[in-house]
Parts: structure tokens; C-alpha cells; sequence
């Protein structure tokens, strides 16, 4: 075959070249066509069918006074008013590609459920730009964009009233994705680097406390694990009350778990169709004021779809993957996981993902959760696990621990003093034990069923530093704190009023809070 010499592929290339300018140009003059395109209020989008339309997606367009604006990620705000919408230009004008400078209010992520979300990463041409940080980028985090935060490279944070995501981070997730436009510095690019990914964990503050007793395990320091996932600063958390998040909550508590919220029964009762908006919800409040969310739970045998146990194994399996890729889709800054619920045998398994993955059915849940939120701290959790049952969780659980799927093990800590009173030492020896596997401990759903003032007072005393102080329990998640709004009775610690119960006003003063 004859070579085609070096000058007329050079005189190609450059017609070529030439001819791409002209064709660029031509579509930048091109006219900016409104016609079909839904006009605000008229939203594109609902959260679950059935519900109203009330959101825009990352891709959607709308048009706002004229002029024509496509969705950056998920949005409730008015087209143009912040960084979560690009101008595309004056309806029957010239067509252009800025984005609005005004600070975003948004929800952060994108519906897992609408057909508009497989175009998210369409706004990843660099002509495009944000104001999320002072470079003038977004990132491109699995197909959704983020604005690029301004004071801090790694992890998620909160600016300018939306969340954002570190340029490092970004630039290191798995895939394609990246930070786009803009001028973060040598590291930005469209493509991402193979390598694991940083944390995508929010900053948070630590428990603060001024206690004499407290130990390192309190610090505000945050840890990584193998893989880059970031452990969040120790905190003392609470949950969802009555699906609410009082306007207290952020006065007592640093972390936030949805008591009942996030549990797949809750959110696709109907398959198919999701009710997002309660974690909505939940989510902006955890961002809004830089508190970490543990999701609860992914796979468990309770409160679970209806509809699950009647499908084959093959069906069960693609509805267990696509429930916790929509739920990743939806919140990619989730920070912890309760991935598999209560599974010994004589506690709650999903005995759907038994029949869907067989006897590995814990290993391949966890792996799903970890293709899905490579950046999520990934949780095993179960009750007795301190008490009775220890041998046997253990047992269950470490084989997807020495897969290192597991990132840390949750202690429900509900019966410590019924029917048996455990003593500190064999509450200490058995944090001991599971700490042999290798991993971190939470204290995960943790109170004292006491009417009695005093009893909830002297049970407190004598456990909770116990938890606060081990060095391997990286944080403590509280399971109600409101009298009348807990799952049992005697465990609330204030009044619905705001009175608090002796044991409050103690810990509380633990903390130093």
C-alpha cells in the first residue's frame, strides 16, 4: 500500500482541522430552539411515580424567562438562579453555554429512577463552567456533576449553600468521570485515574468533648482505609424522629441515621416506583449543616419490598443490584452503610438474597454496595452482637471481611441490661474480641429502656464511656432521644418540649456539648 507523503497529510490535516473550526462556529451561532421544552414552574421530573413533578435532573432543560437552561444535577431551584444551571442562551437567539454564578440550594444528587439521568454527563464539554469553586469547575462524579469545591481538595463538602466535591477526589474516582473546564491546575482532566478512590465523606466536626476521660478513639482527626475510603471524625449521632429531623437536632447530635426512611421497604414499596423524598430530606440537613449520613439498611429480612420474596433468584438478584445502584446514584456522598441487617439465622436474613446469591449471599451484597458507593464506609450490623450472639456473627461475617468488603461492624446496643446485666469487663472483652477481626467498631443503635430517671442515668454512666473510650469504636449512633418518639418505651432523654432527662444533662456535659 502506497504512504501518502508526510506534506499533503499535513495539508489534510490541516483541512480537516479547518473544517471542524467552521462546523464549531456554525453550531455556536446556531439558534437556541425552546420549542417543547418544559417552562418553570412546569417541572420535568417527580421522585417516585404517582408523586408531582417537583425537581429537575442533571440534563433536563427548561425555560426560564425566554431563555433556555439545562439541569447540572438535581435541582429545585428557579433555571439561572445558581450554579446548578447552564444558560444555553435566549429562546430564538444565539446558542451559548454559561453557567450562573449565584450560590446553589440544590439537592445534590440525581434521580436514579428518571430516563433524563443517562444524559448527566452531556454538560462535561468545556466550554461549559461553574462557580462551585474558585477554578470555575465541576466534576464529573459517576456521571453526575458537582461544582468543584473552593477550600478543600479531597472529600465532600458544603459551600455556597451546596454540597461539593474535592478536585482530588474527583480526579481519582473509578471510570470516566473527572473534573471538567475550569482551571483547578495540572491534575484536572475528563478522565480519572484508575487508582482507588479518596473519601467522599463530608467534614465534619468531632465530638468536642472536654471530658478528662476521653481518649484518642474521640479525635477529630479523620482515617482512611486500605482503599482510600475516609472514616469520618468521631461523633455521637442520633436518628430520624417520627421521619422528622427536629430543629434541635443539630444541637445535640454530629451524625444522622433515617430510623426507618431508608429501608427498601420504605423506599420502593411498589416496585418500581421510589419515594425519595423523605431521604431528600434528610440529606440537604446533613449537608447543610456538615454532619455525616449512615443509610440503614440495604439488604435485611425485615421491612422489606413485598414484592421481593415472590420473584425468581435470577429477578431477585437484578432487583437487589439496581436497588443499590439508585440508591448509590442518588446519594454518592453517603458516607456509612448498613449494608447487610441482622443475618444470623435466628436474627432477621434476607432470605431473598440467600435464594438470589446462595450461601455467599452476605460476601456479594457487600460487593454490590462497594461497585456501586466505591467511597462509602461499608458496615455489617447486628444486635447481640456484645452479648449473646457474638460467636455466631463473627463466624457469618468474616468471610467478607477477609475479602475486605467490610469496612467496619455495627454494635446494636439495645439489651445490655435485660434479661442479664452485662458487667463493664465483659463488655470490654467483647469489644475486645470482634476488634480481632480487624476492622472498626460503631456503636450503632445504642439506649436504655429506663422510666426510672436514676436507672437511665446510672446505665449511662457505667456504658457509655466504655464505648466513647475503646479504641477501635470510631463513633456512637444513639437510637432516639425524645420521649413517646423512640422504638421503646423509657428510651427518650428529652420531653418533647425540650426538658431534658438527667441522663441528657449528663452526657451532654460528657461532651461538653
Amino acid at each position: 500500500m502506497n504512504k501518502i507523503p508526510f506534506s499533503k497529510y499535513l495539508r489534510l490535516s490541516i483541512a480537516a482541522t479547518l473544517a471542524l473550526q467552521c462546523f464549531a462556529l456554525q453550531q455556536a451561532h446556531a439558534q437556541t430552539s425552546c420549542s417543547g421544552v418544559n417552562e418553570y414552574p412546569n417541572w420535568t421530573a417527580r421522585d417516585w411515580s404517582g408523586g408531582a413533578y417537583n425537581h429537575a435532573n442533571a440534563g433536563d432543560q427548561m425555560v426560564y424567562q425566554n431563555t433556555l437552561y439545562k439541569a447540572n444535577w438535581y435541582t429545585t431551584t428557579v433555571p439561572g438562579s445558581d450554579a446548578s444551571w447552564t444558560n444555553l442562551g435566549t429562546c430564538g437567539g444565539s446558542s451559548s453555554s454559561t453557567t450562573s454564578s449565584s450560590s446553589s440550594s440544590s439537592s445534590s444528587s440525581s434521580s436514579s429512577n428518571s430516563s433524563s439521568s443517562s444524559s448527566s454527563s452531556s454538560s462535561s464539554s468545556s466550554s461549559s463552567s461553574s462557580t462551585g469553586g474558585s477554578c470555575g469547575s465541576v466534576c464529573n462524579w459517576y456521571g453526575t456533576n458537582y461544582p468543584v469545591c473552593e477550600n478543600q481538595t479531597t472529600g465532600w463538602g458544603w459551600e455556597n449553600s451546596a454540597s461539593c466535591i474535592g478536585e482530588t477526589t474527583c480526579n481519582n474516582q473509578y471510570g470516566n468521570g473527572g473534573v471538567i473546564g475550569g482551571n483547578c491546575g495540572s491534575t484536572s482532566s475528563s478522565s480519572s485515574s484508575s487508582s482507588s478512590s479518596s473519601s467522599s465523606s463530608s467534614s465534619s466536626s468531632s465530638t468536642g468533648s472536654t471530658s478528662s476521660s476521653s481518649s484518642s478513639s474521640s479525635s477529630s482527626s479523620s482515617s482512611s482505609t486500605g482503599g482510600g475510603r475516609q472514616y469520618p471524625p468521631f461523633f455521637v449521632g442520633n436518628i430520624t424522629t417520627n421521619g422528622n429531623v427536629r430543629s434541635d437536632f443539630i444541637q445535640y447530635w454530629n451524625q444522622i441515621t433515617p430510623e426507618n426512611e431508608g429501608k427498601w421497604g420504605s423506599v420502593e414499596g411498589t416496585r418500581d416506583q421510589y419515594n425519595w423524598a423523605p431521604l431528600d430530606r434528610i440529606y440537604e440537613y446533613a449537608r447543610a449543616n456538615g454532619i455525616p449520613v449512615k443509610a440503614h439498611t440495604m439488604v435485611w429480612g425485615s421491612q422489606k419490598p413485598g414484592w421481593i420474596d415472590g420473584l425468581s433468584a435470577a429477578e431477585q438478584r437484578a432487583e437487589i443490584e439496581e436497588w443499590i445502584s439508585d440508591y448509590c446514584e442518588r446519594y454518592p456522598d453517603t458516607q456509612l452503610m448498613d449494608v447487610v441487617n441482622e443475618g444470623i439465622d435466628k436474627h432477621a436474613p434476607a432470605t431473598y438474597a440467600k435464594n438470589a446469591f446462595g450461601s455467599d449471599w452476605v460476601v456479594e451484597s457487600f460487593r454490590l454496595a462497594r461497585q456501586y458507593c466505591p467511597n462509602t464506609i461499608l458496615i455489617y450490623n447486628d444486635y447481640n452482637f456484645m452479648t449473646w450472639d457474638t460467636d455466631a456473627i463473627i463466624d457469618l461475617v468474616t468471610p467478607a471481611v477477609q475479602a475486605g468488603l467490610v469496612d467496619a461492624l455495627g454494635l446494636q446496643a439495645h439489651s445490655l441490661y435485660d434479661p442479664k446485666v452485662w458487667s463493664e469487663q465483659e463488655i470490654l472483652d467483647k469489644l475486645d474480641r470482634i476488634s480481632e477481626l480487624g476492622v472498626p467498631l460503631y456503636i450503632s443503635e445504642y439506649d436504655i429502656e429506663a422510666t426510672n430517671d436514676q436507672t437511665q442515668l446510672d446505665y449511662m454512666q457505667t456504658t457509655f464511656p466504655l464505648f466513647y473510650n475503646h479504641p477501635n469504636v470510631k463513633g456512637i449512633t444513639l437510637w432516639g432521644y425524645v420521649v413517646g418518639a423512640t422504638w421503646r418505651d423509657g428510651t427518650g432523654l428529652i420531653q418533647s418540649s425540650g426538658q431534658h432527662r438527667p441522663a441528657m444533662d449528663w452526657l451532654m456535659n460528657y461532651l461538653g456539648r
